[in-house]
């Protein structure tokens, strides 16, 4: 048991149902363009945090219901986060390990895969931006992940 991380679900529910507000409160348009992607860096989160709970039927399920929130083809979000969910849950042991401006080089990463498969998608059904415009979301996720991930852990170990 001293090998296992203590989770409260109710602390990652609420986490979930947060990111999903900030996902869809107002911005202004040129702020709009760097919004970090709550949703994906919660999911990375519990992907790092607890792998063998949170995997790859939590994160198609999380971005079903991004896509019922965000208004967007049904599957798109899910594809991604499944995606995602995947690439790190093959990587974190090595995630872990990794101080944390490595963490946020890797985060940039696999949240701009993330973009990239919903940027494909919408491309494919003929809805979406040009040039390099939709990756900036993963700057400021990458940017923001230091502070998220330690805020995380202190609120999960007083939670747990």
């Amino acid at each position: 048991m001293s090998g296992q991380v203590r989770v409260s679900w109710g602390l990652a529910f609420f986490s979930f149902f947060f990111a999903f507000v900030l996902s869809i409160v107002y911005m202004p348009p040129w702020l709009q363009l760097w919004r970090p992607d709550w949703t994906a860096m919660v999911l990375l989160f519990w992907v790092v945090t607890v792998p063998n709970r949170v995997g790859l039927v939590f994160a198609w399920f999380i971005g079903l219901f991004q896509d019922v929130v965000e208004g967007a083809l049904l599957g798109m979000n899910a594809l991604a986060f499944a995606v995602i969910a995947y690439l790190l849950a093959s990587l974190y042991q090595r995630f872990k390990v990794f101080p944390l401006i490595q963490q946020s080089v890797m985060v940039f990463l696999i949240i701009g895969i993330n973009l990239m498969i919903c940027h494909l998608v919408k491309s494919l059904t003929g809805v979406s931006a040009a040039g390099l415009v939709y990756l900036y979301p993963a700057i400021s996720s990458a940017v923001l992940w230091p502070f998220f991930f330690l805020m995380m852990e202190v609120v999960n170990r007083k939670t747990a």
